[in-house]
């Protein structure tokens, strides 16, 4: 028979193990001729979880054990193998930028035919869904101040056009004590996740694509012995409304869109009271890959907006609000739970009624924070009482 002090003995050297077993994993991944760090690079433990590499960078990853083979991977870029023997390192990885080359072209426009069986494919999955785990970190700035952050992980639902059902799981909400609040900032972050287009937001991947806009062939590059199409994008004079332009990667081979990245012209956002809101400039990134079912879905999107403030018509204040959402397949998740994208939802009001916890947070940060993040946590944490 076991004394109680031998079980308690016994217990904490078993915690202890455990948390020995846990492993981080930590490093910068970098262009290899300039030195300049690579943001949003994938970085997979090879049969285990995965990353992205944040702005500047940088990446971090939690494992059961050493060793671990990692991927690096970013489209851009040729891809890049390290096997991790130990933890604590700061690893530095550098990978070869991708050369691009432009074909000669005698007759016709074959960015319109790419694009064209882009679309083709695309529709045939029009109402497919995929089911995952997501992160959404959003922090806005006014007059580079920080004012507002939401945190927030959630099961989800997408399709191709864009995220249309989520339900939070875990959320932290940080409000500074002056200025604007925000009340619905992740349904555009959700809807425009896409590279169909859907009701609120004209992409160039229509059923018929040159119907809205003009295509132009900027070059071509290799991977993993495929060809890369990438694709200029400009809306024609007729278009109006929430418009896009910029690139659209395409695999040729497969005809499915890897990566969208550009300006979304005619965003508009609502306010009330006061305060009237113009916006300057919102650039929109989307990266999408193939899941074990074989469906091109969502990895990554970034919308960051610019914008001009004015209180009672006076004076102008300059306010930006940087959100990103990564997605993690999850076919587990309580689909009973996922309730409809709404522009009424308001999800800060949502996520302030949610219990915020800390242990989980140290231990699921989704993507690491940079340095300019984790300052702007600790600045608003002074300012708001976290329900706990």
């Amino acid at each position: 028979m076991y004394k109680s002090g031998t079980v308690l003995f016994l217990l904490l050297f078993m915690s202890s193990a455990y948390v020995l077993a846990q492993q981080k994993i930590a490093g910068t991944v970098v262009e290899k001729n300039t030195g300049t760090p690579i943001a949003f690079a994938t970085v997979q433990v090879k049969n285990l979880k995965s990353t992205l590499t944040n702005e500047n960078g940088e990446f971090e990853l939690v494992v059961p054990e050493l060793p671990v083979q990692i991927l690096i991977s970013h489209l851009n870029y040729a891809s890049a193998g390290l096997r991790v023997t130990t933890a604590g390192t700061d690893l530095k990885i550098a990978l070869d930028p991708q050369a691009m080359t432009l074909k000669e072209v005698t007759v016709g426009n074959p960015a319109i035919a790419i694009m064209q069986d882009a679309a083709d494919k695309a529709y045939k999955t029009y109402n497919k869904s995929n089911y995952g785990r997501a992160l959404l970190r959003q922090i806005a700035y006014e007059s580079d101040r920080p004012v507002y952050l939401n945190e927030i992980w959630l099961d989800a639902e997408w399709k191709p056009y864009g995220l249309i059902a989520w339900h939070p799981t875990q959320a932290r909400h940080l409000q500074g004590v002056k200025g604007i609040s925000y009340t619905n900032t992740s349904f555009f972050s959700f809807i425009l996740t896409g590279y169909l287009a859907n009701s609120i937001h004209q992409k160039p991947l229509l059923k018929k694509v040159d119907s809205l806009y003009n295509f132009k062939l900027a070059g071509t590059f290799t991977q993993d012995g495929e060809e890369i199409a990438k694709i200029i994008c400009t809306p024609k004079h007729k278009l109006k409304g929430k418009r896009f332009e910029g690139s659209y990667y395409v695999n040729t081979v497969t005809n499915n869109v890897l990566k969208i990245e550009g300006v979304i012209k005619g965003m508009y956002f609502k306010s009330s009271g006061p305060v009237s809101v113009k916006n300057k400039e919102t650039t929109f990134i989307a990266q999408y890959r193939v899941n074990k079912q074989g469906d091109n879905v969502l990895d990554y999107s970034m919308l960051n907006t610019s914008n001009s403030l004015k209180v009672l018509g006076f004076g102008v204040q300059q306010t930006d609000l940087y959100s990103t959402l990564y997605m993690i397949d999850d076919e587990t998740i309580n689909r009973r739970e996922l309730e409809a994208v709404d522009l009424e939802i308001n999800d800060t009001k949502l996520v302030k009624a949610m219990t915020y916890n800390d242990d989980f947070w140290k231990k699921n940060p989704g993507i690491k924070r940079t340095e300019k993040e984790q300052a702007a946590i600790e600045i608003l944490e002074k300012n708001t009482p976290l329900k706990k």
